[in-house]
């Protein structure tokens, strides 16, 4: 989706509450999608540097790109610890 010109380069600050919202919550997803990612390709929980791999300059930005991060990581965490259901799992390619 491309940003239309009334939108584009304004701060999400300079934005309506419905636009800021929306514009978050694809922030949110983007930052689960990049754990998701790191995580399926066989990186270390231990080792991943939310800060160095967000994109964003503001700091709400920054601060809900890093919440959908870590959430994705501690939903991982989670599910492994539960017994007796399906989870995701990495699978270790040798």
């Amino acid at each position: 989706m491309k940003p239309s010109d009334e939108t584009s380069g304004l701060l999400l600050s300079d934005q309506d509450q419905e636009t800021n919202a929306f514009a978050l919550s694809r922030i949110y997803g983007q930052g689960w999608t990049v754990a998701k990612r790191m995580l399926a390709s066989g990186n270390d929980v231990g080792a991943m540097d939310a800060s160095a791999q967000n994109p964003h300059q503001g700091q709400e930005e920054r601060s809900r790109w890093e919440s959908g991060f870590t959430d994705a990581i501690e939903s991982l965490d989670h599910r492994i610890t539960v017994t007796g259901r399906k989870s995701w799992r990495r699978i270790n390619k040798t």
